[in-house]
């Protein structure tokens, strides 16, 4: 895309021209595309593979709260650690709470927890990957 080129931004069910002149511009474009609120009534407009596309549409079901609590612990094993120890413990489910606070964490990206959240739920439904296209996964 050419510097000042304009394009067609849909958001909210409302096109507007932009501008482009800079890459900050552009940054903010591409994070207006993501800057959803939380409201549960919005639309799947994402990305089919994302949680704010089809894949989101997925409901849960058979698992517990505990099952929840467990996938967001081993979430953040994922993605807020570089030590190997802790993601093979979260690979071999015998990752604990504790080691939650003994772990070095490291800056992080708060929607990589999310998304790696709701893939270890989709694990723990049986249903992972649950978008027909994205492969054949070891469940």
């Amino acid at each position: 895309m050419m510097s000042g080129e304009k394009i067609t931004n849909i958001e909210e069910k409302r096109a507007e021209k932009t501008v482009i002149s800079t890459p900050e511009d552009f940054a903010e474009l591409l994070f207006s595309f993501t800057a959803h609120n939380c409201d549960p009534n919005r639309p799947y407009t994402g990305q089919i593979h994302t949680n704010e596309g089809l894949r989101g549409k997925q409901e849960v079901h058979g698992i517990t709260m505990r099952d929840v609590a467990d996938c967001l612990a081993i979430a953040f094993a994922r993605t807020c650690t570089e030590d190997d120890e802790i993601h093979k413990k979260a690979d071999d489910n015998t990752l604990s709470y504790n080691d939650l606070y003994t772990m070095k964490w490291i800056d992080f990206d708060p929607v990589a927890v999310i998304q790696c959240l709701t893939c270890e739920i989709e694990k723990r439904m049986r249903v992972f990957p649950n978008v027909a296209g994205l492969g054949d996964v070891e469940k």
